[in-house]
């Protein structure tokens, strides 16, 4: 299944980064994150219980960071299995400083299995998509929350 979108953040490309290393903010971020912890260089064990239609359930899983190019873009991998299945994920994140923030743009695959996979690719595509929105979103927020607490001048919205 294909995965794609944007954001736009109006933060710095600078904190936008930060915040998609931090992984305090990623399970902040993460929709139905319950743990996330260190588990090597760059590598987490997660936890996570979704309540989302036919992927509901609890997971267990892997999230690694990798070939990181800072602070343009790095490759996220997800791996995750539980009741409703097994969920495998690659997504490309860029990110892309404009006037007033920075636009963040994922592409990737995810591969679904077990009973998940009954579902169809459709529903399971609009899932995906409402989970990748709701993480977006809430990066943007606890980016836009550690920004606040932290001195340095913050890009101005473009004028109308």
């Amino acid at each position: 299944m294909e995965l794609s979108g944007q954001i736009f953040i109006p933060l710095s490309k600078e904190r936008v980064w930060q915040a998609l290393n931090d992984p305090a903010v990623l399970e902040k971020a993460t929709p139905g994150c319950r743990e996330l912890r260190p588990a090597g260089a760059d590598r987490y064990q997660a936890v996570v219980e979704l309540g989302i239609a036919a992927v509901k359930g609890r997971y267990e899983g892997t999230l690694e960071i990798a070939e990181r190019q800072p602070p343009d873009r790095y490759r996220l991998r997800l791996a995750g299995s539980g009741g409703p299945g097994f969920v495998e994920a690659e997504l490309e994140v860029a990110l892309e400083e404009g006037e007033g923030g920075t636009t963040v743009r994922y592409t990737g695959q995810a591969q679904v299995g077990g009973p998940i996979a009954a579902v169809g690719q459709r529903v399971l595509g609009g899932v995906a998509k409402l989970i990748m929105g709701d993480f977006f979103k809430a990066l943007a927020r606890e980016a836009a929350a550690a920004a606040s607490t932290a001195p340095q001048s913050q890009p101005q919205p473009p004028k109308s």
